[in-house]
This record gives structure tokens, C-alpha cells and sequence, in this order.
């Protein structure tokens, strides 16, 4: 089985997620990647719903290795060949232009090569925080001195993301296996000195879940690019997908809440695209999506679980 479960989850919403996952992984032997032989896995993220009117905070993970990666560079290379004139890059925001729109199907079909898995969270706005303070770091502590400069929502948001992150890692990777994590380049990474102070916290919080030792790890965000957009391409898949899981969740209702929308009538068109790529079942890339919801019988949250696996397989 591709996943370990996590011991640290117990008492916390990860253990309904950890319980999800290890029940997905028990019945379907193929349902998540098996990265046990990488040297290096490599992680990226993305984020959308951060606007007044979204009904979610979504936060877009991919979970791969080095080697795969190098398997899918000359696919992103022959795209940007055959679809750009220029280095522009690809978001899910600048999709109204024609070479990127043109871009998109072979972009993604090129990332169904990849051997990983995407995970995606959407947390509903109107949830109380993860944490059980506002402020999810003791800022008294002289050790965490560095982080009274973040601002409150900055730092719970890169909590969120490491958290993930951390859990993810202590249920896919390996003993010894190196990280490598690029991270869209917003207030998380704003400049090299957040950079820094995002790396210690990303050792610190995934060590809470790891019963094991990773090897190095280190973080970075698309400016670490060397001109070739290769970094910002492999970033355009979990923003691409957080981009589409976002206009979803803001058309879900409470009588449909249990229901993930392969096709509606009322996406847009880049959102169809990428929702009808995203719900397929057959390639090395593997999809998840966990939404968390307030509740109204007193609990403090619940919980939905979707994958994309054919059940006739």
C-alpha cells in the first residue's frame, strides 16, 4: 500500500483524513503513486479563493518526484515551442489569451505523465480556524521572534499549507528521501528572507509528523527559475487546478454539497476543461480533493471526500 498512516493525526481533523485515504489506498492498490524509490521528491503548491467573494480557501498541492518530472520536461518543452511565440506564463487567471488557451489541453494532458499525486483542500470561509488560536504561534517564544513581522493571516495560511504538507509526506515519502518545494510566489515567500524563515517553519512542522528522517529540504518559489519557465510551468498545474476547484466551490450549494461537478452548465469554459482533464481516472497523476465544512449540530467540522478512480477497474 502507497501510504502510511499518520499516528500524529489522532484527535485532530487529519485523522478523518488519514482514515479516508488509508481506506482509498486499502481498496484500490493503484489509487496513489508509489514515490518509495525517488531520491528526491518535489512538491508544489498553489492557492485560490482569496477574494471577499469566494466561498473557499483552496489550497493546491502536487506531490511528485525529481526523475518524473525529468520524464515530463521534453513534453513542456515541445508546448512551449509549438503554443508560445514568447516566455509568458501559464496561470489559470491569464487563460483569456489565446496562446495560453490554446496551451492548456497539451499542458495537461503532458501532466497526466507525471507519476504524483494532487491534492487539493477547500476550506469553507466560514469554518473557525485549524488552529486553536487566533494566532497559531506562541510569538512570546524568543525562538519564533522572527515571525512577529508576518502578518496574523500570512502566517495562519502558511500553517495550513505546511501542516499539509507535512502530513502528506509523513504518509507518501521515504526514509532519507530529499524535499525540494516551490511554492507560488505570494506573501508566504515574498522575498529571501521569508523565504528562510518559511523553510524552518516547513522542517519544524513536518518533523511533528514524520516517524522518520527525511533528508534535505529546501523551499523555493518560481523565481528560483532559470529562464526556462520550468519551475513556473510545474506551478501552473496546482494553480490551474486550484484555480477551477475555486469557481466550482463557489456554485456549490448546501443540498449539492456532496456532489463534485464534472460538468455544469454555468462553468466557464477554461473551468470545464481543466474540472473534465482533472476527473480522469487512468494516468500516473493521481487527484484527490478533501472539503471542509462548518456543521450545525455542534460539531466542529465536516468533511468530504472525493477521488477519481474507475470503480469497474
Amino acid at each position: 500500500m502507497n501510504w502510511r498512516s499518520v499516528p500524529k493525526s489522532r484527535n485532530t481533523f487529519f485523522h478523518f483524513l488519514d482514515s479516508d485515504i488509508s481506506k482509498f489506498a486499502c481498496e484500490h492498490e493503484d489509487g496513489l503513486p508509489d514515490l518509495s524509490s525517488a531520491s528526491t521528491l518535489l512538491l508544489g503548491s498553489d492557492y485560490s479563493g482569496e477574494k471577499n467573494t469566494n466561498k473557499y480557501s483552496v489550497y493546491s498541492f502536487l506531490v511528485t518526484s525529481l526523475d518524473s518530472l525529468s520524464k515530463w520536461e521534453p513534453k513542456r518543452l515541445s508546448i512551449r515551442r509549438n503554443f508560445f511565440s514568447d516566455k509568458r506564463r501559464m496561470s489559470f487567471k491569464r487563460l483569456g489569451d489565446n496562446q495560453r488557451r490554446r496551451a492548456l489541453e497539451p499542458l495537461l494532458e503532458a501532466a497526466n505523465s507525471i507519476n504524483g499525486l494532487s491534492f487539493s483542500i477547500a476550506i469553507n470561509k466560514k469554518c473557525n480556524s485549524l488552529f486553536s488560536d487566533t494566532v497559531p504561534l506562541d510569538l512570546n517564544n524568543p525562538d519564533f521572534y522572527a515571525y512577529k513581522k508576518w502578518k496574523t493571516d500570512v502566517l495562519r495560511k502558511a500553517f495550513i499549507i505546511i501542516h499539509f504538507f507535512g502530513f502528506l509526506l509523513a504518509g507518501c515519502a521515504r526514509e532519507g528521501q530529499n524535499v525540494i518545494w516551490f511554492t507560488d510566489e505570494d506573501d508566504i515567500a515574498a522575498n529571501n528572507e521569508r523565504i528562510y524563515e518559511l523553510t524552518n517553519l516547513f522542517s519544524w512542522i513536518s518533523s511533528g509528523y514524520l516517524s522518520f528522517n527525511l533528508g534535505h529540504c529546501r523551499c523555493g518559489t518560481s523565481r528560483c527559475d532559470d529562464g526556462s519557465r520550468q519551475i513556473e510551468d510545474f506551478l501552473a498545474i496546482p494553480d490551474l487546478i486550484a484555480g477551477a476547484l475555486a469557481e466550482q466551490f463557489d456554485l456549490r450549494t448546501e443540498k449539492a454539497s456532496k456532489v463534485f461537478w464534472i460538468h455544469r452548465g454555468d462553468f466557464s469554459d477554461k473551468t470545464r476543461r481543466i474540472t473534465w482533464w482533472f476527473s480522469d481516472t487512468k494516468n500516473p497523476l493521481k487527484r484527490l480533493v478533501y472539503i471542509i465544512d462548518p456543521t450545525e449540530k455542534g460539531g466542529k467540522y465536516k468533511y468530504s471526500f472525493f477521488h477519481f478512480h474507475n470503480q469497474g477497474e
